[in-house]
């Protein structure tokens, strides 16, 4: 008996932040900061993990004071500050010992389908417009906060999304 149903693959956060990257230059969209990116993957984990069920990346959003935060999206990203973002996250390979910079291939339809979506929902926000979402009452960052939790649960998020696209016309 096989399982035919198509395999989702979970995406490493800095390989999402280079598909944002990628996808603000050809759009011109030029504020993309860490702030932004950081909201911008928030949004799509919760659409896809609303969409699909499941998680797209491979990391686990924390709480942190001002709202939820991918650690590594932040640390590839904190010398940014305030600017906006002129390079790329990259990954140090352990077999070669570079650092390319990856971003999720252009054929996994899947993934694009939702993030077309999020990214033409989001781009015209400013990333703190963005931020400015996540941490009000009922989200599940204020539930992780309220909780003391330090990852905020996908059930959660999942939820969250599922009941604001229904209240979204």
């Amino acid at each position: 008996m096989s399982n035919n149903s198509p395999r989702r693959v979970v995406c490493k956060p800095t390989w999402v932040a280079n598909s944002f990257l990628i996808r603000a230059r050809n759009d011109d969209i030029q504020d993309l900061d860490p702030l932004k990116i950081q909201k911008l993957t928030y949004n799509l984990h919760g659409w896809n993990l609303a969409v699909t069920g499941s998680s797209i990346i491979g990391e686990t959003f924390e709480t942190w004071p001002h709202g939820p935060v991918c650690a590594s999206i932040y640390h590839q990203s904190k010398d940014f500050k305030f600017r906006t973002i002129s390079g790329y996250a990259q990954d140090i390979d352990p077999s070669t010992r570079q650092q390319p910079a990856t971003y999720v291939n252009p054929a996994d339809l899947s993934f694009y389908d939702i993030f077309d979506r999020a990214w033409e929902r989001y781009k015209s926000y400013s990333g703190q417009q963005l931020s400015d979402f996540t941490p009000a009452v009922g989200t599940p960052w204020s539930y992780a906060s309220e909780n003391v939790l330090q990852y905020i649960p996908d059930n959660i998020v999942r939820d969250h999304f599922i009941e604001f696209s229904q209240n979204v016309q």
